[in-house]
């Protein structure tokens, strides 16, 4: 099931962007109870924020559980070399904008980050994907009541193991078993037959969109009565359903126009988290402290410098590409 699908591939845009927004200083981690007091309606704007950037990373997530990740040597060394590639990359050119000085051992420990720890994702993911053919058995054998069990059971130990008891297995939902999760839902949706998974875009959207409204609410509420437990998180309940359903919503779109611009952003969308991370990121902070600091309606201005980073990163991805077929090819047969 590898063919790629234009509408769910505007989803890992989508996705990434909203990794890029709430890596930025305009994402909901500035919310703090006092909020609701000094400026509501602030607090109102911050918190639909959250029920978009808590929805990025599991969506990408259950794209890959979706279409199923095929483990392959080349795909794993892929993945790896990606990591290496803007290690290095973006090293270099932080230290050619004058950002700090050359160290060949800093620029090998970006290039080698998978074995650090430096983003929680990279593990993770070389987690999954390990994971990847114990899983794929067991979705493709599977019948459609048995991956409906088999996710509900997982996402109700989740909830009350990992988001209510933060058990450090799951870790707020930065972890491989977390992920586990995620795709096991990708799996689930590509067999179910459930008429509240099939239902027309708008209808998606507005799941979507009401699952978020209960959720700024609540916290509103919660915000008010001096209760600071979050009800946001990659591993919140509520945006187990959001994230369902916005990949839903893509998933039942019919678009004819535009495949070739958008495969060409959605195969290297990954570089966006890759482009703003190791000293990328001060690259990244310094456009929106420059935005902050400069101009009016900020917030709109941010999320074209988004667009732009995210864009130019995907461009620069395009390099990687080319470096990695040829090498392939060579070494790799």
């Amino acid at each position: 099931m590898k063919e790629r699908q234009i509408n769910i591939e505007i989803l890992r845009i989508i996705s990434m962007i909203l990794v890029l927004l709430n890596h930025s200083t305009w994402s909901a981690h500035y919310f703090n109870i006092d909020m609701v007091h000094t400026d509501l309606p602030k607090a109102i704007g911050v918190l639909e924020v959250y029920g978009w950037i808590f929805v990025c990373v599991p969506c990408f997530i259950v794209i890959s559980g979706y279409f199923g990740i095929r483990w392959k040597w080349k795909g794993l060394l892929n993945y790896l070399f990606q990591i290496s590639f803007w290690g290095g990359i973006v090293y270099l050119l932080t230290w050619a904008f004058g950002l700090h000085d050359f160290s060949a051992m800093a620029m090998a420990k970006n290039m080698t980050c998978f074995l650090f720890g430096v983003n929680w994702f990279f593990g993770a993911y070389l987690g999954l994907y390990m994971f990847a053919p114990i899983l794929n058995a067991f979705i493709d054998k599977a019948d459609e009541k048995q991956m409906m069990w088999m996710t509900l059971a997982f996402f109700a130990f989740q909830t009350v193991f990992g988001w209510m008891l933060k058990n450090g297995e799951f870790y707020y939902g930065l972890t491989s078993t977390s992920l586990i999760g995620w795709y096991l839902i990708g799996g689930w949706l590509r067999k179910s037959t459930l008429r509240c998974f099939h239902l027309k875009a708008w209808q998606n959207m507005a799941v979507f969109i009401g699952v978020g409204q209960i959720c700024v609410a609540v916290s509103l509420v919660a915000a008010y009565l001096g209760i600071e437990k979050g009800i946001y998180s990659y591993i919140s309940p509520l945006q187990v359903i959001q994230t369902t359903y916005l990949f839903l919503f893509c998933r039942s779109l019919k678009i004819s126009w535009g495949e070739k611009v958008i495969t060409f952003f959605a195969s290297s969308a990954f570089a966006g988290l890759l482009a703003h991370s190791w000293e990328g990121g001060e690259i990244y902070s310094l456009g929106m402290k420059w935005i902050s600091d400069n101009m009016p309606v900020p917030f709109l201005f941010a999320m074209v410098w988004i667009i732009v980073f995210f864009a130019i990163a995907c461009c620069f991805d395009k390099i990687r590409i080319f470096v990695w077929n040829k090498l392939s090819a060579k070494v790799i047969k």
